[in-house]
């Protein structure tokens, strides 16, 4: 499944209340950063534990998610496509493809959410996230 991903620097739930008047779409309940620090984040970003880490809502029938980033990004160079599959295995066998030639901007990693993630711009300039949907054992996800 590929889903557009809007990127924000600590003004996420803002655009997301902005959005939701524009569109009329409903978001699902925010998770926000709390205690979570991506690993190797120095210096940690002022009220990071209030940004938002993922959030997702439904506009003219597309499933968009959004998100803070500890990065600012450069306005037009903010959003993104996601991939999501099944299993770790198949996260990086397109992980490797698309980083080939591409520059690698999170190597892939385990998170508390997710066996793999990890992002990529291709040799085209597209922005992707490339996630399993397998969560680590010992774990679930909602």
């Amino acid at each position: 499944m590929l889903t557009p991903y809007l990127t924000f620097h600590g003004n996420c739930a803002d655009a997301l209340a902005f959005y939701q008047e524009v569109f009329g779409g409903v978001a699902q309940t925010p998770i926000r950063y709390g205690s979570y620090v991506p690993q190797g984040l120095d210096p940690v970003p002022e009220h990071f534990a209030d940004w938002i880490m993922h959030a997702e809502i439904n506009l003219c029938g597309t499933n968009v998610w959004l998100a803070d980033e500890p990065a600012a990004p450069v306005v037009g160079d903010n959003v993104r496509l996601s991939a999501s599959v099944p299993t770790a295995e198949h996260a990086r066998a397109i992980f490797d493809a698309l980083a080939r030639n591409g520059q690698v901007r999170l190597p892939p990693t385990e998170t508390f959410y997710s066996t793999f993630h990890a992002a990529v711009v291709d040799p085209f300039g597209i922005h992707w996230n490339v996630v399993a949907e397998e969560s680590p054992k010992g774990t679930e996800t909602s």
